[in-house]
């Protein structure tokens, strides 16, 4: 089977980062589906498959980190990124246990969300640009 275009799903309620995450997966040749509620990521993720998801870590109702759990059980091979500006460190344990594959910072950065779609089994990464620019 060859590699598919990245299909990525958005689930983030604030505008600003919305617009960051679009320009940036755009850049990279992905198709992108947005949601602004877990509720209606996961809802997508019933009737669609998606190589990642990025989750806003507070995003509204019941937090990116339901949506992580929700794919762990129900589509094990999509990567599941949690968006967050908190800077703390998250415990390790509990991100495996809800199949969180990783942490991205505010500001969101190009060359971090490059190396995590880059990390997605199944996508054609030759359709990603040069994460130098």
């Amino acid at each position: 089977m060859s590699p598919a275009i990245p299909k990525v799903l958005v689930v983030e309620d604030d505008p600003s980062i919305i617009d960051i995450l679009r320009d940036n997966l755009s850049r990279m040749g992905c198709i992108i589906t947005y949601a602004i509620t877990a509720e209606k990521g996961i809802e997508a993720m019933q009737h669609s498959r998606f190589h990642a998801v990025l989750a806003g870590l507070c995003v509204r109702i019941n937090g990116g980190r339901s949506i992580a759990r929700w794919a762990k059980t129900n589509s094990p091979q999509t990567r599941c990124y949690i968006i967050t500006g908190w800077k703390g460190e998250l415990e390790k344990n509990l991100l495996d246990r809800d199949g969180i594959a990783g942490i991205i910072r505010k500001p969101i950065s190009f060359r971090e969300l490059h190396a995590m779609l880059s990390e997605c089994e199944g996508i054609k990464i030759d359709t990603l640009y040069d994460s130098s620019n």
